[in-house]
């Protein structure tokens, strides 16, 4: 390195952190890598005076490390030591002369030892002295640590300091350092630290036992990935407890998200309007995402913690990566008088692990925190704003946090936390391929902890004939739309041989009367706890204790007053257990009932709302408190419970209850009206509940409903898909119907679902406007793909509208259609299959998206596909565009490239006129932006869109040679940190437009052409 041979350490891929007397203005710098790219010249950014420190930073002109190496790079941590005492377990590494081996050849030395902080401090720096025994003088008398100049100096995985040399009277025992702190204090050094990287360069203080943090971090992780790893499954847990969980990994089903984009976000890149949890996060820091009870909302905060503790995320969130997890739950932290602090989280959360002192705060200060806040909608409504605050105030404090919060739908306003820039998200309901998908996993689970051959037989016939009967059944089909309800209906398909109910209230029932009874029954139990409750009695202490706590806002309850409750409930009931029994009979419910749970070893709650919401209900009827439900139904977390009670009221009770709905609702002045027909839409799906009702009031009801049809707008038709097929009756046809109010009828239709809403769906079939024409298209996922196509999908105009195409079965259908001139496959389908299905239906624009098994376009091409238009995005295993030459295209748009992608075979297209480029992590070197290193010159192309992600300092004086005959440029650049952009050279192109859609870039050299900043990112306009 320079004039000597020193050591160094990798701050990134190309920057490195040296000793500045390595350095000299006559000979190059280089520097070489182990396992790297060879010997890579560099150049100073800066060097230290004799006030500032011995210490260097280089740039190497080219990446130092392969890809392979630098995916695998963690942030930096820095860090200072506090006060004055000794700190012990410190270390560096580098290749000093005594570790010379075979002819000259350096290897590595780890020097082991302990940093004294005032001993140089004087000059800003530290000794480090070693615990063995010091190498032997050199003949020379040179110091046996030539060598180790340069080499980083760590405390645990901090970064404290660069070695500098060998300290003098010290018979090679010590080594002296400048500390990273006082190189944070240089202004030059710290504005570059910042250029480069995008932050401040922050020193946490590090005390006596620094290990201790790094120890206590590694059993953290361990006890997140063991604890969130597992899976309970709803029904497998009845033959032995150990059988009660899952492998999460294993059982887990990716959930399907649906993106909002009317709000601000401007933390991530633009996303496809829906697309499966690892697709739909890719690249999103801050999430909000809504979802339905049972929707599977915990469980994916579960998985996220998981694989943050494993560091084992899918490429598509490794952003996440490096990250460690904590899972906040709202209901049990809601319990304390305020919400806690970060030092606070691990024992609010019920974590048993007590970490070091300022652990936490490193943590999310250094910008290594992954915030999982769950169930915002199991707060009290009035909680809801300071929990609103008490986040707000963290990411003020913690900018460089990430966070996913979750909710139901209807907890918190749109936009709610839009301020920060969280993405909000829609969990969408299961498909056929999801429920048939999660089918097969429950009995493959069931399979697996069978004990017989001839039960894994039974189970083999129950999972075909359960995918056999859902498709056919649509009352229950409608039930399977979420994993709880899914895992219900394998459970009780299973339990009671076959047979099905065929209703929501029957299905909770029969649910509850498989844990309370026959859970003990097949797992042999007697009665541990020395009583024996029956299923009535069970029920009736379980419903008194969820609707307790609904009427209190309590989704985790304290221990101590769910006995005491008990003990109230138990002079009435004699024949259970005396009141001095409260905690026996505690005990036998927590651990015998399969409802309760006991998140910590103070407080218990529900296995899920869903229960709580069921016999709550039920306790509410029984209490004749119709008037109390009836004045909670505007509460977004009372409609379950409503209509729940409704289903549990008897005749005059379930007319009453309905009654006050229905004038409740008239009497919202107009100032509300949303609120009102949330009330008569609320009602009306209340009636799906009613067995039996009084004409008059089921009259009443449906007047309500039909007074709000045609829904007008988006938001009136969810409102009145939720209340169910009783709706679809009451939808008109397109005669007569405004565009707007036509597109709404078909929304409502395609999220009830159904044959019955494929009817309706085919009259809105050759309805001309775009909007009407878009539902249509989007309703396909949600019905059996070959006969949507068929009977809705084939007399539609799709002119101007994208065909997506998810699975292979809609691929398989796609040929139904009579025509479709744009299509989008989405996920790992055939290239064949795909080329054959454009042909069909004489596509001339076509997508494909994240697609690892397309490795070329030669099916496209040899089957004589001609296409206008051809994007390819995230599809990472393409290594061959020559088949691009015989496609006829006249653009082509490339997005999700990767720096180092490899482009071969693009150079034969040589008569494209337009392309676009979309490239993340480009290697920006030169003056070359940040496009692909193997880019071919491409001189046939006169327009190009270049939307790239730019990591430094760059320039575009290179353009010119790869697209010599440009008339148009249209540049999209954005960046996580403070970059350079010479854009002095463009002034050859007639047209160019430049736009930042985010980050701190700057551009020189605009000349006459003007840059525009966005909050968000746009839609290539190209």
């Amino acid at each position: 390195m320079g004039a000597r041979q020193g050591s160094g350490y990798l701050l990134s891929t190309r920057i490195v952190l040296t000793a500045r007397h390595l350095l000299s203005e006559d000979v190059a710098t280089t520097v070489v890598v182990p396992g790297g790219r060879g010997r890579i010249s560099c150049r100073t950014l800066w060097a230290g005076d004799a006030d500032e420190g011995d210490a260097a930073l280089l740039l190497a002109d080219e990446e130092l490390v392969t890809p392979e190496m630098g995916q695998a790079f963690q942030p930096n941590r820095f860090g200072r030591v506090a006060g004055i005492a000794p700190l012990l377990d410190c270390y560096s590494v580098g290749y000093p002369q005594v570790r010379r081996y075979d002819g000259q050849k350096p290897d590595i030395e780890q020097f082991h030892g302990t940093i004294k902080p005032t001993s140089g401090i004087v000059r800003g720096g530290f000794v480090l002295e070693g615990a063995g025994t010091p190498p032997a003088a050199r003949e020379d008398g040179q110091s046996p640590w030539a060598g180790m100049s340069g080499a980083p100096v760590f405390s645990g995985r901090h970064l404290i300091g660069v070695v500098t040399g060998d300290s003098a009277g010290w018979q090679h025992s010590r080594l002296a350092a400048v500390s990273l702190h006082s190189l944070a204090s240089v202004p030059r050094f710290a504005r570059l630290y910042d250029i480069h990287f995008g932050e401040f360069l922050h020193c946490s203080l590090l005390h006596r036992t620094p290990d201790i943090s790094a120890e206590f971090e590694s059993r953290y992780c361990a006890y997140v990935a063991e604890t969130f790893g597992e899976l309970s499954i709803f029904g497998l847990d009845f033959s032995r407890s150990e059988h009660a969980r899952w492998p999460l990994d294993s059982a887990y089903l990716s959930l399907e998200l649906v993106h909002d984009h009317d709000h601000g976000d401007d933390d991530a890149p633009t996303v496809p309007e829906r697309g499966r949890v690892e697709t739909a996060l890719r690249n999103r820091r801050r999430v909000l995402l809504r979802g339905g009870a049972g929707s599977g909302k915990t469980t994916l905060v579960h998985w996220l913690a998981m694989n943050a503790a494993r560091d084992a995320f899918p490429d598509q969130l490794a952003h996440f990566g490096g990250r460690v997890p904590v899972v906040l739950p709202l209901r049990t932290l809601v319990r304390g008088a305020t919400l806690p602090a970060p030092a606070e989280f691990l024992s609010a959360a019920g974590h048993p692990l007590s970490p070091p002192h300022g652990w936490m705060d490193a943590v999310l200060t250094e910008g290594r925190g992954l915030l999982l806040v769950d169930g915002v909608d199991e707060m009290p409504e009035a909680d809801r704003a300071r929990t609103k605050e008490w986040l707000l105030k963290l990411l003020t404090a913690y900018p460089r946090t990430a966070v996913v919060v979750t909710t139901r739908p209807t907890a918190v306003d749109d936009g709610w936390l839009s301020r920060r820039n969280f993405a909000e998200f829609q969990v969408l309901p299961m498909n056929q391929r999801d429920v048939t998908s999660f089918v097969h996993r429950w009995h493959t689970a069931a399979r697996s902890i069978a004990q017989r051959d001839t039960e894994r037989a039974e189970l083999d016939t129950y999972e075909a004939q359960l995918l056999s009967t859902l498709p056919r059944k649509q009352d229950l089909a409608r039930l399977a739309t979420n994993p709880l309800m899914c895992a219900m209906i394998c459970a009780l398909h299973r339990d009671r041989r076959g047979f099905l109910p065929d209703s929501r209230m029957k299905l909770y029932g029969a649910a509850l009367t498989m844990l309370l009874v026959r859970r003990d029954t097949e797992r042999a139990v007697g009665a541990p706890e020395g009583l024996v409750l029956s299923e009535e009695a069970q029920q009736k202490i379980l419903q008194e204790i969820a609707y307790w706590m609904i009427r209190n806002e309590i989704a985790e309850a304290d221990q101590h007053d769910v006995v005491a409750r008990i003990a109230q409930l138990l002079p009435a009931m004699p024949h259970v257990a005396p009141p001095d029994d409260a905690q026996r009979v505690f005990r036998f419910l927590l651990h015998r009932s399969g409802l309760l749970r006991a998140p910590t070893g103070m407080t218990v709650d529900f296995i899920h709302r869903t229960f709580l919401d069921y016999l709550g209900a039920r306790a509410a009827v029984e209490a004749q408190d119709i008037n109390l439900v009836a004045a909670r139904a505007h509460e977004p977390q009372w409609e379950d419970i409503v209509r729940m009670a409704v289903g549990h009221a008897r005749d005059g009770e379930r007319a009453a209850l309905l009654t006050q709905l229905v004038a409740r609702g008239d009497a919202i002045p107009d100032c509300s009206n949303d609120t009102r027909m949330r009330i008569h839409l609320l009602a009306a799906a209340c009636l799906e509940q009613a067995t039996s009702l009084d004409p008059e009031v089921r009259r009443k009801v449906e007047q309500r409903a039909n007074a709000l049809v045609p829904p007008r707008n988006m938001d009136e038709a969810v409102l009145l898909a939720d209340a169910g097929p009783l709706v679809l009756g009451l939808l008109p046809g397109p005669e007569d119907l405004s565009d707007q109010e036509a597109a709404a009828v078909v929304t409502t239709a395609r999220r009830i679902g159904g044959d019955h809403a494929v009817q309706v769906l085919r009259e809105y079939a050759e309805h001309p406007a775009p909007d009407v024409r878009t539902e249509l298209v989007a309703g396909w996922p949600s019905f059996d793909a070959a006969d949507y196509a068929e009977l809705v999908l084939a007399r539609v105009d799709t002119t101007g509208l994208v065909v997506a195409v998810h699975s292979t079965e809609q691929l398989t259908a796609l040929h139904l259609l009579r025509a479709a001139p744009s299509v989008a496959f989405h996920g790992h389908l055939g290239p064949r299959e795909m080329a054959s299905a454009v042909r069909a239906v004489g596509a001339q624009w076509v997508t494909i998206a994240d697609n690892s098994r397309l490795r070329n376009l030669r099916a496209f091409a040899e089957q004589a596909v001609s296409l206008k238009q051809l994007t390819l995005a995230s599809c990472p295993e393409v290594d061959d565009y020559s088949g691009i030459a015989r496609l006829g295209l006249e653009k082509l748009r490339l997005l999700g490239v990767e720096g180092t992608q490899k482009l071969s075979g693009l150079g034969a297209v040589t008569s494209l006129p337009a392309l676009t480029l979309g490239v993340v992590d480009g290697s920006g070197e030169g003056d070359f932006l940040s496009l692909p290193a193997d880019l071919p010159v491409l001189p046939s192309v006169t327009r190009l869109h270049l939307a790239l992600r730019i990591g430094e300092d760059t320039g575009a004086g290179r353009l010119r040679e790869f697209f010599p005959h440009l008339s148009r440029l249209i540049l999209r650049l954005e960046s996580d940190q403070l970059v350079t952009v010479d854009l002095s050279a463009l002034t050859w192109i007639p047209e160019v437009e430049v736009t930042i859609t985010r980050g701190p870039v700057l551009v020189e050299g605009a000349g006459s052409f003007t840059v525009q900043r966005l909050s968000r990112p746009t839609e290539d306009p190209s």
